[in-house]
């Protein structure tokens, strides 16, 4: 269930093997440069796809035998986001004005620690295995603060460490506070986290030397178009996966 790859890049290493596969899958067209726009009903059932041509400005009509939307989550709705700009929501939109059932859309997960940058709206993302291999939580004082918050200090869940790097910010009036790892082996953690390492040498900053100026953004969608344990919607023929979907847990007695 579990992947690692060269170190802190396992998400780019898994849709570059995804995408080379699927080009070379007999059988499989992909259409790229197609913006889908929404869902082909007939009589309550999914029966395709209406989508925009973006090199030709044409509408087209994909009609298909079932639909499986797979469009990421909603975090272009905030200011501040690990999403990439196409993390707009259009999936669950065109599942919701098709009728499909949604659930949960309400709770949405922010992570604790993505670099700050003045000015920048999509953040990157800092690692949450850099607090398990050590990483603290200081102020501009270089003052930590999670030990007063949770007895778990930076390793409390998510929305609490949240919290917590909130509450400080606005005690100090501060836009950020900052992950240090500088009391950990240089050599250890550049080989742990190159990805980082090099994305924040970018803008001159030493991971392993240098504290990385940090704060909450939004993340994860916990919400969204309700399916089943097979990625089934409440509409025939309409399947969904990954960051729209929200899938009901099913119990069944022992």
């Amino acid at each position: 269930r579990i992947l690692h790859a060269h170190g802190d890049s396992t998400g780019r290493e898994i849709v570059r093997t995804l995408v080379e596969t699927a080009r070379r899958a007999p059988g499989l067209e992909l259409l790229e440069q197609m913006f889908s726009v929404d869902l082909l009903m007939e009589g309550g059932r999914c029966v395709g796809l209406l989508a925009l041509d973006e090199r030709t400005g044409e509408p087209r009509a994909l009609r298909a035998g079932a639909v499986i939307l797979a469009t990421g989550g909603v975090g272009q709705v905030y200011r501040q986001t690990t999403n990439p700009p196409q993390a707009t929501g259009d999936g669950m939109v065109m599942a919701y004005r098709a009728g499909a059932e949604m659930m949960d859309m309400e709770f949405v997960q922010f992570h604790p620690t993505a670099l700050f940058l003045p000015g920048v709206s999509q953040r990157f993302l800092l690692s949450e295995a850099m607090r398990g291999e050590g990483a603290r939580l200081i102020n501009r004082e270089g003052e930590r603060f999670m030990t007063a918050v949770d007895p778990r200090a930076e390793l409390a869940p998510r929305d609490i460490v949240s919290r917590g790097i909130v509450a400080e910010m606005r005690r100090g009036g501060e836009a950020c506070v900052f992950l240090d790892l500088r009391h950990l082996d240089a050599a250890f953690v550049h080989r742990r986290f190159p990805g980082i390492a090099t994305t924040c040498a970018r803008y001159g900053i030493d991971i392993a030397r240098d504290p990385i100026p940090a704060s909450p953004c939004a993340h994860y969608v916990m919400g969204g178009v309700k399916i089943d344990l097979w990625g089934r919607t409440s509409i025939p023929g309409l399947f969904a996966a990954g960051d729209l979907s929200r899938a009901e847990a099913v119990l069944r007695a022992a």
